[in-house]
């Protein structure tokens, strides 16, 4: 298997799980998570190889909320 990160979010790892993002839609529902929130959280992220988990979790979730739309 490749390096990187898969376009759709997988299984988080620790520090994902500690990333101020991810905590912060984590612990609300879909119908609760506002696009435009998330999509300006995610234009805020540096584009680094570190914070590539993060972007794929935001991604997910606004994937998720479209299909939900």
């Amino acid at each position: 298997m490749g390096s990187g990160y898969p376009i759709n979010w997988a299984l988080p790892s620790a520090v994902l799980l500690e990333h101020p993002l991810y905590i912060k839609y984590s612990n609300s529902t879909f119908e609760n998570i506002s696009l435009t929130a998330v999509k300006s959280d995610l234009n805020g992220v540096m584009a680094t190889r570190e914070s590539a988990e993060v972007c794929a979790y935001l991604s997910w979730l606004i994937r998720t909320k479209q299909l939900l739309a």
